[in-house]
Parts: structure tokens; C-alpha cells; sequence
């Protein structure tokens, strides 16, 4: 299997903690976010894994040349950011051909993903894409989703301020090879995941719902509250 980690972006929303520090190496706990998912995913099997940079890119490098996975790495460095649905589009080549994870690293997920992974092996056949979802106290800022009866993505309501539910979307995904079949077919070429990839796919992404504790620790609020967690535990 293969990862693609979505690591590229400025953070701007924690405030002073990205401001010397790439978002992808903020710690919870003792663990930055980009090791957090290293090892989950190695854990599940993912032996080849893609990480894209730019922001503060030097330290990702260091990072990664010393971390015990460093052999399966490659980093993906983006002079000028290509967007989540930028980077699938131009590194399709490399992703596809096998079952692949796409993951925003800035979530902090206690769910150890195989039920995830095993449900997407036995997902709906009309399905592409396989989406964890969350039960979130913020549904305004979040994508939110309305599923039928097999749990397939109906509806997608991208941070919108009075939202039907608080079913989100938890920016972790599973993707087939028809999926990137259809990703190369989308004109023009898309810039963002959320707002240009999944849209296209309704009816053809299946929801996964984690229990788990799941956070977007991509503001100060968050990253407190996460913090907090592994704290007390």
C-alpha cells in the first residue's frame, strides 16, 4: 500500500506555534503530527509513503533523514503549492496502481484505522474513494456529509454556516485505482480536494464513521484541546 501525506501548508491558523515550526511537525504530546501518521499508517502496512512540502521545507527534510522510515519516504517538494487536489493530479503516476491512503497530517486520529481500511476492501462497488468520518462540535467549519443508506456520500456542505448535521469529514481517505481514473478526466485540472475532487464523486464515495477521538488540530483551540487529551491519558 501507499500513503500520500498532505504536509505542505503554512498553518497560519495556529498563530506563533507555525511560525518557526512547519505544520506537519507540530507535536501532540511528545509526537509531531507527520510521525503520528508515519507510524499508524507503516503499523496498517503501508510500505511506500509520499510527503509533500514547501512552508519551512528544510526541517521536514531533516526530519524525515532521520526518522526510522526514512527508506520508504519520498519527499514531494512543491516550489509553489499545487492545492491538496493540485498534488494528487500531478503525482498521479506514482500514486496509483495500489491501494492508497490520502491524509491531511494536521488531524489527530486515536483510531487505529483497520476497520477503516477493511471496509473500504469491502466497500459498495459503485464507490471509488472511501471517507473517515467524525462527529464534530464545530459543523461550521468543517465539510460536512449526508450519506444514503449504504453509507454513500450524498450530499457535501463545505463549511457552511448552518450545516444539516455534524457528520464531518475527516480529510482521511482510501483511494482505488478508478479513483485516479477519474481524477485524471477532471477539467481543469483540480486545485482543491474538497471543493473540486469530491464533488464530482458523489454517489461514488463511501463514509466511514470512527468512534474514535478524532481533531483537526489545525487552530490554537484545537491543538490545546488534543494536548490536553494525551495529557491527562
Amino acid at each position: 500500500m501507499k500513503a500520500l501525506l498532505l504536509a505542505a501548508g503554512f498553518g497560519t491558523r495556529l498563530g506563533q506555534i507555525t511560525k518557526k515550526t512547519p505544520k506537519c511537525l507540530v507535536k501532540v504530546g511528545k509526537e509531531a503530527m507527520l510521525d503520528h501518521w508515519l507510524s499508524k499508517l507503516a503499523t496498517l502496512g503501508v510500505n511506500e509513503f509520499f510527503v509533500n512540502t514547501h512552508y519551512l521545507s528544510n526541517q521536514v527534510e531533516e526530519f524525515i533523514a532521520n526518522h526510522p522510515l526514512k527508506k520508504k519516504v519520498t519527499l514531494l517538494h512543491e516550489p509553489k503549492l499545487l492545492g491538496t487536489g493540485g498534488t494528487i493530479a500531478r503525482n498521479i503516476e506514482i500514486l496509483e496502481g495500489e491501494t492508497c491512503f490520502i491524509v491531511h497530517v494536521d488531524n489527530y486520529c486515536l483510531d487505529p484505522l483497520d476497520l477503516f481500511l477493511s471496509a473500504h476492501q469491502n466497500r459498495p462497488e459503485s464507490t471509488v474513494l472511501s471517507m473517515l468520518t467524525f462527529n464534530t462540535n464545530t459543523p461550521q467549519n468543517c465539510g460536512i456529509v449526508e450519506v444514503d443508506e449504504h453509507n454513500r456520500l450524498l450530499q457535501f456542505h463545505e463549511k457552511q454556516q448552518n450545516p444539516p448535521s455534524k457528520r464531518a469529514n475527516g480529510a482521511v481517505y482510501i483511494a482505488s485505482q478508478p479513483f485516479f481514473d477519474l481524477v485524471k478526466k477532471l477539467k481543469p485540472e483540480p486545485s482543491d480536494l474538497s471543493c473540486d475532487i469530491i464533488p464530482a464523486l458523489i454517489g461514488k464515495i463511501y463514509c466511514h464513521q470512527t468512534d474514535y477521538y478524532f481533531e483537526d488540530i489545525g487552530t490554537k483551540s484545537a491543538h490545546k484541546m488534543a494536548k490536553k487529551l494525551i495529557a491527562d491519558n
